[in-house]
């Protein structure tokens, strides 16, 4: 019996960039919801929310109607507009830095199987440390 070890090599980089980017998925789970269309609601959320940090009035001057989102949510969770406008800016930045953590190693992971010649450094190239941003995320 022959083996097509070129054939391998390609299986196992397509076993590891699947691995790959499923780790990615789950990182980015730790910080934001990844159901389709939730991206753009974070997007209108961050919205309202600048328009009401930015008001001198504390939001008291930006109009209800214009921020459907925080302003439900205010309502829901007893806080103010800007309380709630805070506390989306203040996620959205620690989704960002998150965001960044985490596409940092999926470069890495990705120049590493680039780089990859054999199986066992293939298999490690999809061996990614999220310690750290596990430990972020807690944050």
């Amino acid at each position: 019996m022959r083996f097509n070890f070129a054939a391998d090599l390609t299986l196992e980089r397509i076993e590891a960039q699947t691995d790959i980017d499923r780790q990615v998925r789950l990182a980015r789970m730790l910080f934001v919801t990844l159901i389709p269309g939730q991206d753009a609601v974070y997007a209108l959320k961050v919205n309202e929310a600048l328009s009401i940090v930015a008001d001198p009035q504390l939001g008291v001057g930006v109009p209800e109607g214009e921020t459907p989102h925080i302003t439900a949510e205010a309502i829901e969770d007893g806080v103010s507009r800007f309380e709630k406008a805070a506390d989306i800016l203040t996620r959205d930045q620690h989704w960002k830095v998150g965001s960044q953590m985490v596409e940092a190693l999926r470069r890495s992971a990705g120049a590493a199987l680039a780089a990859a010649k054999t199986a066992p450094e293939i298999r490690a190239a999809a061996a990614i440390d999220w310690q750290a941003v596990r430990a972020f995320a807690k944050n």
